[in-house]
């Protein structure tokens, strides 16, 4: 890609991923049956951005997650036809639940037609973003949105009601925008059979109402303990809510994208942007986990919401490949695009310790990312362990693990900083 010297700039894209009627749908143990067809169709949303001398690709997918052998093949086949580095792409997932299966999870696979969709839709969008490049002026902004997000585990409100937004604009015209919160994309649930995006496709069309050329992604942040209230328990087993509608998703999405077109406007402009890469491998520390075949049994035994929650372990030994292993060794990835900070967690942070990585930081704004090049599942903190619950039962790690990748990811912030500082 040409040099601009002392400019900036970003282009946009998107691409249909939406697969076939009939293949399996990732999120909920409850389901039984593949899609029986499609409300709002699935896309994999495409940024790239320039400075005068290094070029970063974010793609953000309509999935539950981003496996790690679907970021390795995604950064493997873009590099190949961008010429953008692979350490230079930063792919997270919405994490809706109603999409297609892209990892094995109770008994079903994934298809291979569906994971050549999503690989080929992505390296088309991104060419298309490359050629949409232009000069842009960016604005970081950020607002708080209550009454939304409540902790899943409580039904208390949120402890992180922060939304927070980049905009790309183009002359008058927004373009380009980057909208990050912390909310599950499960507004729908498991008697859900049609393909959607949740409330991250409503936030773009309400976005695309009032700015017709702007292209949206929906970074989701750390999420694992949120959604918009109703227990993890009874959403794993199929309690059908009378709540949850696509009507009320389009209410969320409008409400959060109200809140980022408002932050928007009391934005700031930022002048010299810089981007800047990083990358650290950490090794978080495992709960004793039981063999697989300690699980079979026990499995054979067991009804309910105890069944489900020895079959999440099951799943996820065997996806991880962690059996009889002590620590899992794991990738924090992250973009600064001048003031902001993009830091990917390959996992389910709950809100608490998304907080926790981005506080402190007075010049700076960081986005902590969820879903993001890879996919260990949930990562509580501590005192969740204590407590007990769906995603405590559920997840691979040991409760010290909290406190090892919070301090990680504000090394590699901190780091990123500073080689931003150095340029």
């Amino acid at each position: 890609m040409r040099e601009v010297k002392g400019a900036y700039r970003a282009g946009f894209a998107k691409a249909d991923i939406t697969p076939g009627v009939g293949v399996a749908m990732a999120g909920y143990a409850a389901r039984e049956v593949g899609a029986k067809g499609c409300h709002d169709e699935l896309y994999s949303h495409v940024m790239v951005v320039e400075d005068s001398s290094r070029v970063a690709a974010v793609i953000n997918l309509d999935l539950l997650e981003v496996t790690s052998q679907l970021a390795w093949d995604l950064r493997k086949r873009i590099s190949e036809v961008s010429r953008i580095p692979e350490d230079h792409i930063f792919i997270s997932a919405t994490h809706t639940h109603s999409g297609p299966l892209v990892s094995e999870w109770f008994g079903k696979v994934q298809e291979p037609e569906t994971m050549d969709r999503i690989i080929a839709g992505s390296v088309k969008a991104v060419q298309e973003a490359q050629g949409n490049m232009e000069s842009v002026q960016v604005r970081r902004g950020q607002g708080i949105l209550h009454g939304i997000g409540k902790n899943r585990r409580s039904l208390e409100d949120t402890p992180d009601p922060n939304l927070q937004v980049l905009g790309f604009y183009a002359g008058p015209s927004l373009v380009g925008c980057v909208v990050n919160f912390a909310l599950h994309p499960t507004v729908l649930g498991a008697d859900n059979l049609l393909y959607s995006a949740d409330y991250p496709g409503y936030i773009r069309k309400f976005i695309t109402r009032h700015h017709p050329r702007c292209s949206t992604l929906v970074l989701n942040g750390a999420a694992g303990n949120i959604n918009i209230g109703y227990s993890a328990d009874a959403s794993a087993l199929g309690e059908v809510m009378d709540f949850r509608t696509f009507r009320k998703a389009e209410e969320v999405g409008l409400a959060i994208a109200q809140e980022a077109l408002a932050a928007l406007q009391q934005s700031l402009s930022m002048e010299k942007i810089r981007i800047c890469v990083g990358s650290s491998k950490i090794r978080l520390p495992l709960k004793r986990l039981p063999s697989l075949r300690e699980l079979e049994d026990e499995i054979s035994r067991l009804q309910g919401i105890r069944r489900v929650y020895m079959e999440c372990v099951r799943d996820a030994i065997e996806k991880l490949g962690v059996e009889g292993s002590q620590e899992l060794p794991i990738e924090l990835r992250a973009l600064s695009i001048g003031d902001v900070v993009l830091i990917g967690i390959p996992g389910e942070p709950f809100a608490e310790l998304g907080l926790a990585m981005k506080d402190g930081w007075p010049t700076n704004q960081v986005m902590v990312v969820g879903y993001a090049n890879g996919s260990v599942g949930y990562m509580p903190t501590s005192s969740a362990h204590q407590e007990g619950g769906y995603e405590a039962e559920t997840t691979v790690f040991h409760p010290s693990m909290a406190d090892v990748l919070v301090r990680e990811a504000r090394r590699l912030i901190e780091n990123l900083l500073a080689q931003e500082g150095e340029r």
